[in-house]
């Protein structure tokens, strides 16, 4: 009888030891601005601990500065993992809907595997509104700056800048309604 009480007291330490020495799994998710042909995208790592990084990135999703890293709220980081778990649970999707090329882009979450709806476009329901107020209330409380445009076109430097005329008093771009003598 001593023996197995004293076996079940040692297989129940190694167990503790065995937990207690496994490396902590964090949930997390990434949120992604694609960016567009006139702004820089970003991409932020954010784990449930409330601990992450952002960056901002390329078109094709390549980093294009250093990571810099912040630390939120729990509660916030909860949130919106939950808001994601939900979502894919309940099978929430995008609403297509159309971008201009210059300016276009897309915003949206990535967690185990499962794309959330862009936030961009129409959120035709609660799920794809709470997986958005999630991201912002990440992206508000991660420190990141605005986005900024990233890539500015100018003139060619052998075209001359025209210098608007004087306007004349005689002739207008508008007609002019015509004064009829009283």
């Amino acid at each position: 009888m001593h023996f197995r009480y004293r076996f079940q007291s040692t297989v129940a330490a190694l167990a503790l030891l065995t937990i207690a020495a496994a490396p902590c799994r964090l949930d997390g998710a990434r949120i992604f601005d694609t960016g567009s042909t006139n702004a820089q995208g970003y991409t932020i790592a954010l784990h449930s601990d409330g601990t992450g990084w952002w960056r901002p990135s390329s078109r094709m999703g390549q980093p294009t500065a250093p990571e810099h890293t912040f630390t939120i709220a729990q509660g916030i980081a909860r949130r919106f993992l939950d808001a994601l778990s939900d979502g894919r649970a309940q099978h929430v999707r995008s609403v297509p809907c159309m971008k201009s090329a210059s300016f276009g882009h897309s915003v949206f979450a990535i967690w185990h595997g499962w794309r959330s709806p862009d936030i961009t476009c129409p959120l035709d329901s609660a799920g794809a509104q709470r997986i958005a107020a999630g991201i912002h209330a990440v992206i508000a409380a991660s420190g990141m700056p605005a986005p900024t445009v990233g890539r500015r076109i100018g003139l060619p430097g052998n075209e001359p800048r025209r210098q608007p005329s004087e306007p004349s008093p005689a002739g207008s771009a508008t007609p002019q309604p015509r004064s009829t003598p009283t």
